[in-house]
């Protein structure tokens, strides 16, 4: 763990069989200590959770835990332990002494493609090893990257991983947003539940950009305008910022960082063998050398391979010719020779049909398809070729006709015959008979040159009955509040409660306005497009409370202000962000804050402190006095 501890009041004491030497940090929900193993006789690093963070919290501690103690990777930080002990939850793991990446990049202010590149290298195969595992890390980022003074790097911080064996049921919720605003790719925060491996991937093309350039490619905040220009990739491309980025790191970035994870690198093991290729020695111990150098900024181009030499050339075309080769047997193998030495016996054929782009994304239509020849009054099955289907766009549209795209087979080559055609498309079945002539009469017509086309038409769905069901919670304590709820629907001007009536007369392919109310709670609405398709829709609204108020009167200046031990806060009202309590000046401060119970602590200093519960109600303040007396150290904190 990077950092120098602080010596504490806790020094010397034991927790669990471990011995306290140091706090190192100290949080809201608990604090991080530097440990002795009785046993091992090493250093630990123990981490601490207060039961105050909730079940949530408590059960994603755990779950880092359990899922950490299963990896056995150099480059994943190890966990020896975890336990509870009186009110507090513990994991003991491995101290790494050094510092993280994130301090590196901001000493160094970026950092050279040699170090970037050796680095990156690093944190992938450790990340590779994770995503073998089925953990997805959700939340990569410089700060979770830690290199030891011994030239290690040690991946830490899997409290929001996902495991494909591992439960998340109350933990992540369809919708739930997780992660640090700069590094999470668009679908995570769309929906931190259904990300893959791919998510990470991108996470990791940031951490590269901000290594080689010294900044994050997006603010570092959760508004409208970060999140349009996440889902668009609109960013500087990093070359502008520092143009002595290599060719092939931007390259890397540029793959990663794609909006579209269908577009991205699909697995690690694609990016370590792009690395692995300038790489001249892999040995863990010839990385680690070359990393202490770079943590003593030093250089480590001696790492990397010279250039390329003649015989890198004559084999580079050698392989060029083979590929040739290969491309001429694959054209061999998709029935192109037909073209030239069989056009009187065959004949091509494309299957595709045309799909509204506002029925459903390409990738969720369902089509599947069976060829049978007619021979003697029989049908015979044809096993190969089959028909695949992939997307094509339409070049022009038509004035008045709606957006639209064409699922369309790729081309196959049959003999001359008759055919029959069975086509399943979105459950809707279609049989067409057809003869299909050879190459050379298919280029005889117009309609034929190509190849004969059928197409298949997509019937549109009949409205269905919409069926709503929804749920209401408290975005803070995620208490149920749907027994007093209030939903409501606009309808032609007005809008209207809830009711069976209203129920029994929604239908789906039709646009709807729901409103969701409570008490005390600012109300949420919900503009949503119903494809005919799709006649269930399910609410899940978390409301958000009207906040109080908690106004405090200081005659004095630098006292420390903590919040349930926390020197940070959420504060309440629609624009719920983290905000640091900073210290208290002469005069009033202001907290706006969700509706409960809150412990209210000002300090001067480790000895002189004082406590106080303030029950914070919606629409109301709450004023707290503070004064102090600095030539009697006397400290007063009491409600007006």
């Amino acid at each position: 763990m990077n950092g120098k501890p602080k010596k504490s009041a806790g020094t010397g004491r034991k927790v669990g069989k471990y011995t306290i030497l140091s706090k190192i940090a100290q949080g809201g929900m608990g604090s991080v200590y530097k440990a002795k193993h009785p046993t091992l006789k090493r250093y630990v690093l123990l981490k601490k959770l207060t039961l105050k963070g909730g079940p949530q919290f408590t059960e994603r501690f755990r779950r880092e835990a359990r899922i950490m103690m299963d990896f056995k990777d150099d480059h994943i930080v190890q966990v020896y332990d975890h336990f509870k002990e009186g009110s507090s939850y513990y994991i003991a793991e491995e101290f790494v002494d050094g510092v993280s990446l994130e301090q590196l990049i901001r000493r160094e202010r970026y950092l050279s493609n040699e170090a970037a590149a050796l680095i990156f290298y690093e944190v992938c195969r450790g990340l590779q090893h994770a995503h073998e595992k089925g953990v997805i890390h959700r939340d990569m980022k410089p700060g979770n990257i830690l290199i030891s003074n011994q030239g290690e790097v040690k991946l830490v911080d899997f409290g929001i991983a996902t495991s494909l064996q591992d439960s998340e049921e109350g933990l992540t919720r369809d919708g739930m947003t997780l992660g640090t605003p700069s590094y999470i790719p668009p679908e995570q925060i769309d929906n931190a539940k259904s990300v893959d491996r791919r998510a990470d991937i991108y996470s990791l093309g940031v951490v590269l950009y901000e290594m080689l350039t010294g900044k994050t490619p997006f603010p570092g905040s959760f508004t409208a305008e970060t999140i349009a220009l996440i889902h668009k990739g609109r960013y500087t491309p990093p070359k502008r910022l520092n143009p002595k980025i290599a060719p092939a790191l931007a390259k890397i970035v540029a793959r990663s960082m794609r909006p579209n994870r269908r577009r991205r690198f699909q697995d690690l093991r694609q990016i370590v063998r792009r690395l692995e290729r300038r790489i001249k020695r892999r040995d863990p111990a010839t990385i680690r050398r070359a990393l202490k150098r770079v943590i003593q900024g030093r250089e480590i181009g001696d790492v990397y391979r010279p250039r390329r030499s003649w015989a890198f050339w004559l084999f580079t075309g050698l392989f060029l010719a083979a590929l040739l080769a290969a491309g001429g047997y694959y054209l061999y193998l998709k029935g192109y020779h037909y073209e030239i030495i069989q056009p009187d016996r065959y004949g091509s054929l494309v299957v595709s049909t045309r799909i509204p782009a506002s029925y459903k994304d390409p990738k969720d239509i369902y089509i599947a398809s069976v060829l049978y020849r007619e021979t003697e009054g029989e049908l015979v099955r044809i096993e190969e070729p089959g028909l695949r289907f992939r997307v094509r766009e339409i070049a022009e549209r038509a004035a008045g006709q709606e957006d639209s795209y064409f699922l369309e087979s790729e081309r196959v080559y049959l003999a001359t015959g008759r055919y029959r055609l069975k086509v399943n498309l979105e459950g809707q079945l279609h049989w067409r008979s057809f003869f299909l002539g050879s190459r050379t009469y298919q280029k005889q017509h117009l309609d034929t040159a190509s190849g004969k086309r059928l197409e298949i038409r997509l019937e549109q769905t009949p409205p269905l009955p919409l069926e709503v069901r929804w749920e209401v919670r408290d975005i803070r304590s995620g208490d149920d509040l749907s027994d007093s709820a209030l939903l409501s629907v606009f309808l032609t001007d007005r809008w209207v409660r809830w009711n069976p009536r209203i129920a029994a007369s929604l239908t789906t392919g039709a646009s709807y306005r729901f409103r969701v109310e409570h008490d005390g709670y600012y109300p949420q609405s919900f503009n949503l497009l119903i494809k005919a398709y799709q006649p269930l829709l399910q609410l899940d609204a978390e409301l958000i409370p009207y906040p109080g108020t908690v106004s405090i009167e200081s005659d004095a200046e630098g006292l420390q202000l903590l919040l349930d031990d926390s020197p940070s806060y959420l504060s309440g009202g629609r624009e719920r962000v983290y905000r640091s309590l900073e210290p208290l000046e002469a005069g009033s401060r202001q907290l706006v804050l969700d509706p409960g119970e809150y412990i209210l602590t000002v300090k001067r200093d480790d000895r002189l402190s004082r406590s106080l519960p303030v029950i914070v109600i919606s629409g109301r303040t709450v004023r707290v006095d503070v004064r102090y007396d600095g030539a009697a150290r006397k400290l007063e904190v009491t409600l007006k």
